[in-house]
């Protein structure tokens, strides 16, 4: 049983009795709890004093409104894009072995993406936010709010706003609108705004004296450079006492896939590793060309056509010049030092030629101080191809903490000088709230109910069953019901199969 799983069942065994007696004890209400489905709510009146004095300016919260609205419906499409998406990519996910249900909660701690504090505060100040912003307009279109609280089931769920529901039955279709999007658009402004404060502001200035060198940012378990002791973060400075550089033409007088003597620099001082450099077969694909080759996994990719690759984008790039059916010539050496050519005919990927292996350069992620800051901080980063290219580019960006960049991995924040560990600190937090503000809004924009996007549906269904001469308001709302329950109902169980095959 792993930990995550045992911690749930304590709190659950904790939660329980507390749901208990939300539901069957008369005291429960002098204590603010009420049972909600499987969930207590713990109601207060925290916040509607300061949403009464926010909730005068109503002209600007009228306009705020036609904005948030726009912002919605832009990340409900960003949304149906992404279900739609991995939908289709299940397939591919067979077989391939779940994340595990940690990964499905957002509880800073246990999942292991969201570190304890910075996640914890972060969260705090989505959810309070996103349902403050409810608040306000609900009080700005003259909807009285009843409670304020937090939503609790095993984990804290969130925060919640609760208008009085007779007032949002019988206000008009733009004020449930506005007040639907609210939450959506303050989660995206706020998201936009940490972004722009840590990757321009703070980052922005930055630069490293080693811009241009080959500097390591992630090494492989069991692969020859973890296997030689070449430490996470170092900067590749010399090899076989040669200067060696991420860029540029490489001509060395040392052959790729040689044992050689790697000088490299940390933030203590410089060291040398003896280890073997060179394009390294860590995985070959099933049934490509290379697959039933010399070419195996563990084998160094010392040239192509006589082109020597000391890189692996001096290999991509060369790949990237090939076609299918081309035969080509490669030298390789294996694991354990052999010697070796083959000619291989290439496969087809698309316009260019395939060889069918996963590679990277002795087992080590290489990339320059430059290139990092710029993957840390644009989301736009080799997506910026059009409007699609973009969306694709901030979904993987939203993905950058799986492989530790939340934006600048710890290990190799001395690259960019002597800064202070508060700047770290607040460069990493304004990196969480960016993050988890973006996902909130993004996953609220589900068009789905109980997600603010499924009501954002119904109101645009009505609104266009309207503008097409439905007239009867009773007809066009049993419509609006019935297309956005259908579509509520498909959404919800894309979304469920999704889950449920992340964590299987």
């Amino acid at each position: 049983m792993s930990l995550t799983v045992l911690i749930l069942i304590v709190l659950a065994a904790v939660y329980v009795p507390i749901w208990y007696f939300a539901w069957r004890s008369p005291r429960a209400k002098d204590y603010r709890l009420e049972k909600y489905g499987p969930a207590v709510k713990i109601n207060t009146r925290m916040g509607i004093k300061l949403m009464d004095c926010l909730c005068v300016y109503r002209r600007f919260w009228k306009f705020m409104g036609a904005v948030s609205q726009v912002m919605a419906l832009a990340l409900m499409a960003l949304m149906i894009y992404v279900v739609v998406a991995a939908v289709i990519n299940l397939p591919n996910m067979i077989g391939s072995g779940g994340m595990g249900v940690e990964y499905i909660l957002a509880v800073p701690g246990l999942n292991p993406l969201l570190p304890f504090w910075y996640g914890l505060a972060a969260l705090i100040v989505a959810l309070v936010c996103h349902e403050f912003a409810h608040g306000v307009q609900a009080r700005a279109n003259g909807l009285r709010v009843r409670n304020t609280g937090l939503l609790y089931a095993v984990v804290p769920l969130g925060a919640f706003v609760e208008p009085e529901e007779e007032d949002v039955r019988k206000a008009s279709r733009r004020a449930r609108l506005d007040l639907y999007a609210a939450g959506i658009a303050t989660n995206l402004v706020i998201g936009v705004a940490a972004f722009l404060l840590f990757s321009t502001v703070l980052l922005g200035g930055l630069s490293s004296p080693y811009d241009n060198n080959a500097a390591v940012y992630g090494i492989s378990e069991d692969s020859p450079a973890a296997d030689a002791g070449l430490p996470v973060g170092s900067i590749i400075l010399e090899i076989e006492g040669e200067e060696f550089s991420y860029y540029g033409t490489h001509d060395y007088s040392w052959d790729p896939g040689s044992q050689v003597t790697v000088t490299y620099a940390t933030e203590d001082g410089t060291g040398t590793v003896d280890m073997r450099w060179g394009v390294y077969v860590y995985r070959t694909v099933e049934g490509g060309a290379a697959y039933s080759s010399s070419l195996t996994e563990g084998c160094y990719i010392v040239s192509i056509d006589g082109n020597r690759f000391y890189t692996a984008e001096e290999f991509s790039g060369f790949m990237s010049s090939t076609s299918g059916g081309q035969t080509v010539s490669i030298a390789y050496v294996d694991a354990d030092g052999t010697q070796g050519t083959m000619s291989v005919v290439l496969d087809s990927n698309g316009s260019r030629g395939y060889l069918g292996v996963y590679t990277n350069i002795s087992g080590i992620s290489l990339m320059t101080p430059s290139d990092i800051m710029e993957y840390s901080t644009n989301p736009l980063y080799g997506y910026d191809d059009g409007i699609l290219s973009a969306g694709q580019g901030l979904l993987k960006y939203l993905s950058h903490p799986i492989s530790g960049f939340d934006p600048i991995p710890e290990s190799i924040q001395w690259w960019y000088g002597d800064q202070s560990d508060m700047f770290w600190i607040v460069v990493s937090l304004l990196y969480w709230i960016f993050w988890i503000n973006i996902l909130l809004g993004i996953s609220n924009a589900l068009p789905a109910f109980p997600f603010d996007g499924g009501y954002i549906l119904l109101g645009w269904t009505d609104k266009v069953l309207e503008r097409m001469g439905v007239r009867d308001a009773a007809e066009r709302e049993r419509r609006a019901t019935e297309i956005s329950g259908n579509i509520s109902t498909l959404m919800l169980f894309f979304y469920v199969l999704i889950i449920v095959f992340v964590i299987l």
